[in-house]
């Protein structure tokens, strides 16, 4: 039991005190000590058991620090978009950005991206093509276990815009089917090939709880156009927020490889970040 906040321990009274002497004694410590009351900053410092005490006092005492905490690209946050429509930005907090590449997996580029990737640290999302993955599941398994993420880009690479349900269905099906199969895992991203959306895509993403991927950094590396003309286009078009469009299959790529020895680095010096949607 304790009163007015003056510990036990302080109190100096004897079991055979008269009450009448206490009371004096009490009132005359009171008086010395200032009449201390529990009011305003005070009360929770009286209230506050010893080691509550302790923890405000170095609270109270510690410097803030008032730097924003640094960004974990390997934990992005759950996306907050509707589904309803196709994804074209990543959140841009941090400069963030994500790296895209389609159409293998491919036993000539797909390593050599990989390589380069590891070069600097990059992690990338691989949309891949069911045909291709049940050809080269090694390679998916490759890409996967570099920590890259996989999104499904059709059984075949075909125009799914204009065409029915049921076909919508069976490209998208076949290609999760051969992607677990390769990795154990069913993918989380769809991307249409060429863009092509239409509402039966859209829904057959819902359906198997996949966000419908795009881009909005397209340099078209698949035309193999140069590769300065390459790095120029993702250098001149990148912002924060960007998803850049790249590719390791359907052709050859030693554009694409060559320009990503260059971009990489170029993005990270000026303080992007890559992540994954």
């Amino acid at each position: 039991m304790e009163c007015a906040g003056v510990p036990m321990a302080d109190r100096t009274f004897s079991d055979d005190a008269p009450l009448a002497d206490f009371a004096v004694r009490r009132r005359r410590l009171l008086l010395a000590t200032g009449a201390i009351t529990l009011t305003g900053a005070l009360a929770p410092r009286l209230l506050a058991g010893p080691r509550e005490q302790v923890a405000a006092d170095r609270s109270a005492s510690r410097p803030v620090d008032r730097r924003a905490a640094p960004h974990r690209a390997a934990t992005p946050p759950a996306p907050a978009y509707p589904l309803d429509r196709p994804l074209y930005y990543v959140d841009d907090a941090f400069r963030s950005i994500a790296l895209t590449i389609d159409d293998g997996p491919d036993p000539v580029y797909t390593p050599q991206v990989l390589q380069v990737l590891e070069s600097y640290g990059v992690t990338a999302t691989f949309s891949m093509i069911g045909l291709h993955v049940a050809a080269y599941p090694q390679l998916a398994q490759a890409v996967a276990e570099a920590g890259h993420q996989i999104a499904n880009h059709t059984w075949n690479h075909v125009n799914l815009a204009g065409m029915p349900a049921h076909r919508v269905h069976s490209e998208i099906e076949l290609a999760s089917q051969v992607i677990h199969e390769a990795i154990g895992m069913q993918p989380g991203l769809f991307r249409a090939p060429y863009g092509a959306w239409s509402p039966a895509v859209i829904r057959q993403c819902e359906r198997m709880r996949m966000v419908p991927l795009d881009w909005s950094v397209d340099p078209r590396d698949w035309a193999q156009p140069g590769t300065s003309s390459i790095i120029r286009t993702i250098m001149r078009t990148t912002q924060p927020g960007s998803i850049i469009l790249e590719h390791d299959g359907g052709g050859n790529r030693s554009e694409t490889v060559a320009a990503l020895r260059v971009v990489l680095p170029r993005l990270l010096r000026e303080g992007y970040h890559f992540v994954t949607p």
